[in-house]
């Protein structure tokens, strides 16, 4: 069976030399390399398994990637099965001699089931599955010779890492977190993927809590730090939102000598964390000054692009991201601070970041077979985040009318229905016909507004009910924003909108 890694990554044309500092990580004049970026060889030996988490090598197995759920594993791949326990589920439980049909050539856990025949790495005497999987990751980068960026922030963590991606695509051989896995599982699962031969790896850090920025950081220790915003997220887990940068800050509290903090300027909260002398700090934002200056965010073609300006220094570079949003300019100004930190010239970011493409249910423009444009922005939401997206569908063109369809927007604490009327009143605009509300708290928004029997307004406690009632109202011209938190499962109104 070949060994093949299962991971997100961007191949190009030029590798970096891991003996050049930070500063000097790409030559001077940029000049891109004929050589073809190196194969990706098996990820995992048992041997370096069983060193990474401290453990014991029971039973021999060939070498393979990490895969920590059974349901996506591929026949085609060599893979060990990393056996995660969590609150509600045991994974050693799905360990059976079938998982060999599916590429597993070995089992990281406590123990297996009877009669298994393949790898077995047994955990160090004491651990559970989440320390050996962090004594794992923390073993992955401290093999890992390339540099880290490490992104933070309450809104476009995700949207800015793959931007970061696109922008260093030059650079040789770019990893990214994949999908969404930005808590403790899903970082050490991030640096455990990190494929041979990548010269970067990309990732973004998530929290619900204070003190889990410093354990992510830790465990990644990033060359390249990026704080991009402070809001409301979380907000409930926090007291305020000067709490909430305390926390985001703990990114750049080990900052080491040789590091790069890469700070929004246009947010006080942010540009004001402290940053231990001798660290290197870039600005990214509007404001003049910035090292990287954002000179023009506005939407073009028909608001189903933007046009951006970027100035660095002397250079300076325009582009069109091919995606609604404004917001987005803010976005690609990081990424540019990142890859200009890192060598890259800025018309070169422009090029690369002129093909960016939303990761999925972020942004996301989508048109239906049956012609309705869907602004497909269901992945999470906060207010920030909604407004941004409400300013998005303002400003796309529409022969129809104009839909949104929000979702509670979770996790606020006490000021969360305050926050549903500021969000509901950026809808009470003539450029939105309908506004379909999924939840009890935008429920009590609209009803404190006084809006919530109004015939363009329609409220439901259920997603299924919602999307019965929404459907027959929408048109081929119509633009549909569809947004909400995770729990909300505002992807099941976007499938109902297409199936229509």
């Amino acid at each position: 069976m070949a060994s093949k890694p299962s991971t997100a990554w961007y191949a190009s044309t030029q590798l970096l030399s891991k003996s050049r500092p930070l500063s000097q990580s790409i030559p001077s004049p940029f000049k891109l390399s004929t050589q073809p970026a190196p194969p990706l060889t098996a990820l995992w030996t048992a041997s370096e398994i069983a060193e990474a988490i401290n453990g014991e090598t029971v039973k021999w197995g060939p070498p393979g990637t990490i895969s920590t759920d059974t349901r996506t594993m591929n026949p085609s791949i060599n893979q060990w099965f990393f056996a995660i326990s969590g609150q509600n589920f045991d994974a050693h439980d799905f360990v059976s001699p079938d998982l060999y049909q599916k590429g597993c050539v070995g089992v990281i856990g406590r123990r297996v089931c009877e009669n298994w025949d393949m790898g077995f790495v047994r955990f160090g005497f004491g651990d559970d599955s989440a320390t050996a999987l962090v004594r794992m990751a923390k073993y992955a980068r401290e093999r890992f010779n390339g540099c880290v960026v490490g992104v933070t922030g309450s809104v476009g963590k995700t949207t800015t890492r793959a931007m970061v991606a696109l922008a260093l695509e030059r650079c040789g051989l770019v990893y990214q977190t994949i999908g969404n896995q930005n808590n403790r599982i899903g970082v050490g699962l991030s640096l455990i993927g990190i494929p041979g031969g990548a010269e970067m790896a990309v990732l973004e850090l998530g929290m619900c809590r204070k003190g889990e920025i410093l354990e992510l950081a830790r465990m990644c220790e990033p060359n390249v730090r990026v704080v991009l915003n402070v809001g409301a997220a979380h907000l409930e887990n926090f007291g305020s939102l000067e709490e909430i940068a305390d926390a985001k800050g703990e990114i750049l509290r080990e900052v080491k000598a040789g590091d790069v903090c890469i700070l929004n300027a246009d947010d006080p909260l942010v540009s004001g964390l402290p940053v231990p002398p001798g660290v290197k700090k870039v600005f990214f934002g509007q404001r003049p000054g910035c090292d990287v200056r954002l000179l023009c965010a506005e939407a073009t073609n028909g608001g189903h692009g933007v046009k951006v300006v970027l100035e660095r220094g002397a250079e300076m570079v325009k582009f069109v991201i091919s995606s609604p949003g404004v917001h987005l300019a803010l976005n690609a100004c990081a990424a540019a601070a990142v890859a200009t930190t890192l060598g890259v010239p800025l018309a070169q970011v422009g090029e690369s970041l002129s093909r960016f493409s939303p990761v999925h249910m972020r942004s996301e423009l989508e048109t239906a077979q049956n012609g309705i444009r869907i602004i497909n922005d269901v992945y999470n939401a906060n207010p920030t985040s909604t407004t941004a997206a409400i300013s998005s569908l303002k400003a796309i063109d529409c022969s129809g009318k104009r839909v949104a369809i929000l979702g509670d927007m979770l996790e606020l604490g006490p000021t969360e229905i305050k926050a549903h009327e500021i969000v509901l009143n950026q809808c009470r605009d003539a450029r939105i016909a309908l506004i379909a509300l999924l939840g009890k708290r935008f429920l009590a928004a609209a009803e404190n507004l006084n809006i919530a029997g109004n015939a363009n307004v329609i409220c439901s406690l259920n997603v299924n009910s919602l999307a019965w009632q929404i459907t027959p109202m929408l048109r081929s011209t119509d633009v549909v924003l569809v947004k909400g938190s995770r729990r909300m499962q505002m992807e099941r109104i976007v499938d109902a909108i297409k199936s229509t």
